[in-house]
């Protein structure tokens, strides 16, 4: 029988091809500040598109207020903002819509730690990652070609290297994803720092994740190792000495070493060869700890944490040459293909994973 379509259930299809009009103008209500301006009149607090204006600067407050009404109104119908009627302030016979913050949208103000996931929204809707993924189609026309380097002529590491402005928020991102996913939950779950003397963070960013390591076990001398370009705008955080050089280079001599958020970064060639230089840094009983955010489960399922995955491994194959969410199986091959001996999993909350990969087999660290 020959097979029709349908545009009978076009609804859901016409949100997702017109997605790309609610990621602009959230992250048009982010760099106008409308979040942080309805925070800061206070919890519960409800504004209106005039009121909110008033506090941007702009040319012409009618008109900006209008225009800016038709963007709340669209992050209300996505539950990113709650809605009030009041009467007009001038008009009281007509009414006029507030807006204030729902519980989605308050991960879009600074917490009492100053993180929002506000730099995460900018980033992710930059225009080199729209472009990167106009060129998506090709990893199927030409399965080993990279859509980033398509879009732009060279790698997202090196194209950043030229954009200071870019580097400082893609910093701000990697510290959303460490407040996020190494917090408090990690230490409950995860006991393996306890026996740890000296702990390398390779290619740790600005040393943040290895500073609360620190500061939670305090015995733990932390060593944050990055590119010298990174290396050399890193604040002094207590407990950890800077060092730089280039984990594909060489990576000196440790204890432990921990990887966090980079091996999805690369291809299976690349991941074996920052691995093999970690596995001769550290001595027979030795280990390396792995951080995975983002592991793929053997199941696919349709649950929050499984599209969460899924989005990153589709943005790791975007940007990056090789770039991909692996299962802890494939995670364990590569130890293994390098001289691991063993792999230990702890499952965390949200589908995250601490993986320990060991060189010589379970043997207490503290007894060295």
């Amino acid at each position: 029988m020959e097979s029709h379509g349908s545009l009978e259930n076009h609804t859901s299809a016409w949100g997702l091809a017109n997605s790309i009009t609610i990621q602009m103008t959230l992250r048009a209500a982010v760099e106008l500040n409308v979040f942080n301006i309805i925070a800061k009149s206070g919890p519960g607090a409800h504004l209106t598109s005039k009121e909110i204006v008033s506090q941007i600067p702009n040319p012409n407050p009618t008109l900006a207020g209008e225009n800016l009404e038709r963007m709340l109104k669209l992050l209300s119908v996505h539950s990113l903002l709650s809605t009030s009627v009041r009467p007009n302030s001038i008009d009281k016979t007509k009414q006029e819509t507030s807006y204030g913050l729902t519980k989605e949208a308050l991960c879009l103000v600074p917490n009492e730690d100053g993180v929002s996931f506000a730099p995460v929204v900018v980033l992710g809707s930059e225009m080199l990652v729209a472009k990167s993924f106009y060129m998506l189609k090709y990893k199927v026309l030409e399965p080993e070609s990279s859509p980033f380097l398509k879009a732009h002529g060279e790698s997202f590491y090196d194209y950043m290297s030229n954009k200071p402005e870019l580097c400082q928020l893609f910093d701000k991102v990697m510290e959303v994803n460490s407040y996020l996913y190494f917090d408090h939950k990690v230490f409950e779950v995860y006991k393996g720092f306890e026996e740890v003397k000296e702990l390398m963070d390779v290619g740790g960013g600005d040393g943040t994740a290895i500073a609360k390591i620190v500061s939670v076990y305090p015995h733990i001398q932390g060593i944050n190792f990055n590119l010298p370009s990174v290396v050399s705008k890193a604040p002094n955080l207590q407990g950890v000495e800077h060092v730089s050089g280039d984990m594909f280079e060489f990576i000196p001599k440790t204890q432990s070493i921990m990887l966090m958020l980079v091996l999805h970064n690369w291809d299976d060639e690349h991941c074996k060869k920052i691995l093999r230089n970690c596995w001769e840094a550290i001595p027979d009983y030795g280990k390396v700890i792995v951080v995975e955010p983002f592991v793929m489960p053997e199941l696919v399922e349709e649950t929050p944490e499984m599209k969460r995955i899924l989005y990153y491994d589709v943005i790791m194959m975007t940007l990056f040459p090789g770039g991909k969410e692996r299962t802890t199986v494939e995670l364990d091959i590569l130890a293994k293909s390098v001289g691991f001996v063993e792999t230990k999993i702890f499952p965390l909350p949200r589908g995250s994973h601490v993986i320990e990969f060991l060189k010589g087999g379970s043997v207490g660290l503290l007894d060295k």
